[in-house]
């Protein structure tokens, strides 16, 4: 499986849900952060294609897109990928993922994905041909998009027992992504 990288050292812009700041407060009035009780929020990102946004908590962190859409990072997973700069302004740490793009050959963690995380391929519907139950609403993208794994999880045999993943607009990949060199194949 291809690896890729956050562009190295890239400083962003991410803000903390229920710190009232100024972003947060205009992307509420936008209708592309949602209140929706006690420390809950809705998050509308490009991947939602429903009434019903991405799941997030106060405390938890969004950033914007290059689109200028938002999208929820769980508190836990951004503090770890992130270095505090001051302000809202963070440094992206790089860590390498594993991608999967419409076109490439099933492995086991997709196959996994598609049997216990109920990822769907939809090669009849391009424009949601990723599609998922994540952060609380089904999101789905299309088939430019990329299948970005953070998180495989095995026990000791090596099988597969949890990952995490989610789905990254094409154009927003090429935009925040670099490619490594591909590994070798294992003989």
């Amino acid at each position: 499986m291809q690896k890729a990288i956050k562009t190295s050292g890239k400083e962003i812009q991410a803000w903390r849900l229920g710190d009232n700041s100024e972003c947060e407060q205009r992307m509420i009035r936008e209708g592309k952060i949602r209140r929706t009780g006690e420390g809950a929020y809705e998050i509308f990102s490009q991947e939602v294609r429903c009434d019903k946004g991405e799941t997030a908590r106060t405390g938890d962190y969004f950033k914007l897109d290059s689109a200028g859409m938002p999208y929820p990072n769980s508190r836990e997973f951004f503090e770890k990928r992130h270095r505090p700069l001051g302000g809202d302004l963070y440094e992206q740490l790089p860590v390498p993922v594993e991608i999967w793009r419409c076109g490439d050959p099933e492995n086991e963690v997709i196959r996994y994905l598609i049997r216990k995380k109920s990822l769907e391929l939809r090669p009849q519907c391009p424009e949601e041909y990723f599609r998922a139950p994540l952060w609380g609403t089904v999101l789905s993208a299309d088939h430019r998009a990329v299948l970005v794994i953070y998180r495989v999880d095995r026990d000791e045999r090596g099988t597969i027992t949890d990952a995490d993943f989610n789905f990254v607009a094409g154009d927003e990949f090429e935009k925040t992504y670099q490619l490594l060199p591909k590994e070798p194949e294992k003989t």
